[in-house]
């Protein structure tokens, strides 16, 4: 890290501690000083630091901030396209969907029923990545019910007719219910129908668990906690976790940059790493970047990017009532280009340098056999 780069966090950092104790003009001019003097055509790293910049600009004065400069017009592109993107060109993604389906996998016989609980399917990406899986396995379920949880219609469709075309490609009789909803907001009826499935019961949520909205907590008492004890009474046989591995669900805005801070840029650091296109490498990020201004930005009711610590995850777990997946440990000694891995009895952590950045956490009720 050169002398300039050194200067650039510790003002970003400077700017912080100033958004945080007060909304000032002085702040606000600092802010855009410091936004003006980036150089991001011949610095491809200011990027990052306009960013950060742009998203406690915001948070000063939020009318002062319209979308993205021409520079960063992909920013328009639609959230679910960018992660798609994401999904098919960044490993650290991509390798933990496949951990995800090779726990899944697992516990699908052939010619047995199975019944899928999918938390935020998007477009079915991931769903199908599996079906292909099982059909390469020879382990073609007698039939999939789809119980696919997503709050978008239009994700949802898309989602059908993808994962649908995928199951008739495999041979694999499948049914597609669509449950257009936040799964904080499900009724008991919901829960109920879930609880009459057919056949053996696995729950898979990727990257979405953080977005349920537990305004101002961060402990085991959470909005969190309380789903994971619902969809423990469903007694799934297993509960398969994806999700980003820092603190930003505190209300501490201060303690929230730094964090924020500490994640984005060593994920900076990896796309950096990649074989991909100046156009990938800078569309990626601004994927992020998203992330970044609702961390930084948004109010705190507001606020949808609650990533929080796997440590965190593993307790709301254990208090739910589950215990660690035993299949975990087939995976801990599994290597990955350019990442580090780390692992436990509950998780396989993907990083880079001392900082995790996603895990994969799996878990079993507390009375199933291992």
């Amino acid at each position: 890290m050169n002398d300039v780069t050194m200067s650039y966090d510790a003002i970003l950092q400077s700017l912080m501690t100033e958004t945080a104790a007060s909304h000032s003009a002085d702040t606000k001019a600092k802010l855009d000083l410091f936004i003006r003097r980036l150089e991001m055509k011949e610095k491809p790293g200011d990027l990052l630091y306009y960013l950060f910049a742009t998203a406690l600009m915001k948070r000063v004065e939020p009318s002062e901030i319209k979308p993205m400069n021409l520079y960063l017009r992909d920013y328009g592109v639609p959230q679910i396209k960018l992660f798609n993107l994401l999904a098919a060109r960044f490993p650290l993604i991509s390798h933990a969907s496949e951990l995800s389906n090779s726990l899944l996998s697992g516990y699908i016989q052939h010619g047995e029923a199975v019944t899928l609980l999918e938390v935020g399917i998007g477009t079915g990406r991931q769903l199908v990545s599996l079906i292909k899986l099982l059909a390469r396995q020879g382990k073609r379920p007698a039939s999939i019910t789809l119980y696919a949880i997503e709050p978008n219609v239009s994700c949802l469709e898309d989602a059908r007719k993808n994962v649908e075309e995928a199951a008739y490609q495999a041979g694999i009789p499948l049914l597609f219910k669509p449950v257009p909803v936040e799964i904080e907001r499900l009724t008991p009826s919901d829960w109920k129908q879930f609880s009459a499935h057919d056949g053996r019961l696995l729950v898979n949520a990727t990257f979405a668990m953080h977005h349920i909205g537990d305004f101002g907590t961060s402990g085991i008492h959470s909005v969190k906690t309380a789903v994971l004890q619902s969809i423990r009474e469903l007694q799934p046989s297993c509960i398969v976790l994806c999700e980003p591995d820092s603190d930003h669900q505190t209300p501490d805005t201060l303690q929230r940059f730094t964090n924020c801070w500490e994640h984005f840029s060593t994920l900076f650091r990896l796309i950096d790493s990649l074989d991909l296109s100046d156009e990938e490498n800078r569309i990626l990020k601004i994927f992020f970047g998203r992330e970044i201004e609702d961390i930084i930005a948004s109010p705190e009711q507001a606020r949808f990017e609650r990533h929080d610590t796997t440590n965190r995850w593993i307790g709301r777990l254990q208090h739910a009532g589950f215990a660690s997946c035993p299949y975990i440990r087939l995976y801990a000694s599994r290597t990955f280009e350019k990442m580090n891995a780390t692992s436990s009895p509950w998780h396989i952590g993907l990083g880079m340098g001392s900082t995790n950045l996603v895990s994969v956490i799996a878990a079993v009720p507390d009375n199933q056999p291992g």
